[in-house]
């Protein structure tokens, strides 16, 4: 459980690997610290027996000579003290020894600038049983040199005390180090991180509910910019779910309403179609015009309940002839605007990846804005032309009719629902629902709708869509 908890927590790895960083620089600085330490200690003893050196030779019948060589070999654990002079040996402290393994000869008279990294863990790891011969100058005048025989096994013992206090010292050093660190990372990254995590879980769990409010960081660090933008971004949600519901129901409310209304008006377009078959032409008139108010108003009806429904649909993608789609809503619209000339110039053998009904959605959109927007503006030449191109994998389909062009106030707001200005003309009323569904149901089917161009020649879309493997 431990290892576990270790192993997901972050602070608890930046804390292992904060120790194990410092412990490996501190070895990496412990290698020529070892070898310095090598030196220093033969160097010592060479120093020492330099001192011993004067004193014997100074104060040759001096009484307490036997006692600085008996002390002087346990405080160096030297075996044997020689002078050379003259070519001569000297001994002057010790005894040669009787056995005697491999000797090693060290001259500190030349020492290196820079001792060896290797030599101590040579002397570390031997078996202890050689014995070092150490040449060093001699402070006393006619001598040429000092020589000292040090078992080996003591200074691979010395060696192994430091090495051991230099293990403790550096762990210590490395928790010491480590726990500071933790303590600020924790304060600065690790525990900010944590508050950030359990507010999103807190959020992602139930983004309605507001929590304990924390203040606004103004920390400029990446940490305070993080937590500013999670905070921006949950006041975004929380008022885009409290629109959706507000729009979830006033839609509800609509649909409602609007389902009431179209009752209401099939009724009232009963009365107006008898008004219109009056045989006083003023009354006709009267009545004709009243139709085609009413129609208006249930088209607008159908317009809503059709924008409702759009989202949850779902394309049924399939291989289709596209022109057949084209004729097919072509026709229905005609049959309502008898006065538009229609011209399909899409071949009957480009098949597309669509679904036929949304197709057919969004071809009597369009067909029926143009045409309603010509009929209004009473253009001379009620014309409707559709045609195709391949390009990159797409089908390029072209919509153009004659009829008067979109005004600014619709071009600037032409795929919005509810915007207001959608239709072909200013004399026309539209919620603007059929591009906006139109424009939707392309996306659905991996293509899109757009705008071309609209001028008081008339208007052009293009409608993309896949064509088909």
């Amino acid at each position: 459980m431990i290892d576990g908890f270790i192993s997901r927590r972050l602070s608890s790895k930046l804390l292992l690997l904060t120790i194990g960083f410092v412990m490996l620089a501190e070895m990496l600085l412990f290698i020529p610290s070892a070898a310095l330490f090598r030196q220093d200690w033969l160097s010592e003893r060479t120093q020492q027996a330099g001192l011993l050196a004067q004193a014997l030779t100074g104060v040759p019948d001096y009484e307490a000579s036997t006692i600085l060589t008996n002390q002087f070999m346990a405080d160096t654990d030297v075996m044997l003290m020689a002078a050379k002079r003259d070519g001569m040996t000297e001994l002057m402290l010790g005894a040669p020894p009787t056995e005697t393994g491999a000797v090693t000869t060290l001259d500190l008279r030349e020492a290196p600038r820079f001792p060896s990294l290797l030599q101590p863990f040579r002397d570390l790891f031997s078996d202890g049983e050689e014995v070092l011969r150490v040449i060093s100058n001699s402070p006393v005048a006619g001598q040429d040199s000092l020589e000292l025989l040090i078992p080996r096994e003591k200074l691979r013992l010395a060696l192994r005390d430091y090495f051991r206090r230099i293990f403790w010292l550096s762990l210590i050093i490395a928790i010491i180090t480590g726990g500071l660190i933790y303590l600020s990372m924790s304060a600065m990254i690790i525990r900010p991180v944590q508050q950030l995590a359990e507010d999103m879980t807190a959020f992602r769990e139930d983004p309605a509910r507001r929590r304990a409010i924390r203040t606004r960081s103004k920390r400029q660090d990446e940490i305070g910019q993080l937590q500013r933008e999670f905070t921006d971004v949950k006041q975004s949600l929380r008022a885009a779910f409290h629109q959706r519901e507000r729009l979830a129901g006033l839609g509800l409310a609509v649909a409602k309403i609007n389902h009431d209304l179209r009752n209401v008006l099939s009724s009232a377009l009963l009365i107006s179609d008898r008004l219109s078959m009056n045989p006083e032409p003023k009354m006709a008139e009267m009545g004709e015009r009243l139709t085609r108010t009413v129609e208006r108003g249930i088209s607008l009806t159908d317009d809503v309940l059709s924008y409702s429904k759009a989202e949850t649909a779902d394309p049924q993608i399939q291989d289709t002839r596209i022109a057949f789609i084209i004729g097919e809503a072509a026709a229905d619209v005609i049959a309502q605007f008898p006065g538009v000339n229609f011209r399909n110039t899409v071949p009957t053998d480009l098949m597309v990846r669509t679904d036929p009904d949304h197709a057919y959605r969004i071809f009597h959109n369009l067909f029926r804005n143009a045409a309603q927007a010509m009929i209004a503006h009473k253009s001379a030449q009620c014309r409707l032309l559709v045609g195709a191109e391949v390009r990159e994998g797409l089908a390029e389909l072209r919509i153009s009719d004659t009829g008067p062009g979109l005004p600014d106030r619709a071009r600037n707001n032409l795929f919005q629902a509810f915007s207001g200005g959608q239709a072909h003309s200013a004399e026309t009323r539209s919620t603007g629902l059929g591009l906006s569904i139109s424009k939707e149901l392309a996306k659905a089917q991996g293509g899109d709708l757009n705008l071309m161009s609209s001028d008081e020649t008339g208007t052009r879309f293009l409608l993309t869509l896949p064509l088909s493997a």
